[in-house]
């Protein structure tokens, strides 16, 4: 085992008791890090009993609620109790425009912000490689009508692939290019097609063109409760298909 994942939200802006929104743990060794925090995974993690207020880095995929909201609640919860790990920085990462967001937050929520205990680095990601902890990463732009992110994450080669929100793009190939798991929004059923998010159909043709092996499915919208999502995705893929709920674990 090289990593271990763990869904945090499986959901969208759609509040679902079952579906918090988006957001993923990512355990190696003792390096910890979030794809996306999105309102209530900070609650999921604790349920996971996972170390969240040693969290070494967040990558944002996009700057919608979705994804972010519980980012505030992370850091007042740092600004009270950072000084357990003061010696340990916290890393965010985003898509263009990320640093403009982080400096706004001051104004929302009080001047605390700029005198954490806890070193919070900002970085602006598009199209980079570089390594942090024990992972080789790659950022990839998407198309979410917004600035966004994919990030591909390598180590002991093994490859974790993850869209945050996207339509159709040559970018998810390249992404997720031979990847171990490929996490993928399936927004839609076939048959409700939108530009700017996939559908179940879609998700298969990338990930068969990418040659991934596994690919979990998440970020439902109620139009895929009671629709067999995965059949439609393996219409097209072969490998394994499985669907995201929260607090599920996965094995990279």
């Amino acid at each position: 085992m090289v990593a271990e994942i763990t869904v945090l939200g499986s959901g969208t802006r759609v509040l679902l008791r079952e579906h918090s929104m988006s957001g993923y743990a990512v355990s190696h060794r003792d390096f910890f890090l979030l794809l996306d925090c999105g309102g209530g995974a900070i609650r999921r993690a604790l349920e996971a009993e996972l170390p969240i207020l040693y969290v070494d880095a967040i990558f944002f995929s996009h700057l919608h609620l979705d994804h972010v909201a519980d980012l505030p609640a992370l850091l007042w919860a740092l600004d009270g109790e950072g000084h357990r790990r003061a010696d340990r920085p916290l890393r965010l990462f985003g898509p263009p425009g990320f640093g403009n967001f982080f400096a706004g937050l001051s104004a929302l929520y009080g001047k605390w912000l700029e005198r954490l205990p806890v070193p919070v680095l900002i970085h602006e990601v598009e199209r980079e490689r570089f390594a942090l902890g024990p992972w080789q990463i790659e950022t990839f732009p998407m198309f979410h009508g917004t600035p966004a992110n994919g990030y591909r994450l390598e180590a002991e080669g093994k490859i974790l692939a993850y869209t945050g929100d996207t339509g159709p793009c040559e970018e998810i190939v390249m992404l997720a290019h031979d990847a171990d798991w490929l996490i993928i929004e399936c927004s839609f059923p076939d048959g409700h097609k939108m530009p700017t998010h996939t559908t179940a159909g879609e998700v298969g043709q990338m990930a068969a063109r990418a040659n991934c092996r596994q690919v979990l499915l998440t970020h439902f919208y109620p139009e895929c409760f009671g629709v067999d999502v995965a059949a439609q995705c393996q219409k097209f893929f072969s490998g394994k298909i499985e669907l995201a709920g929260d607090l599920k674990r996965l094995i990279l």
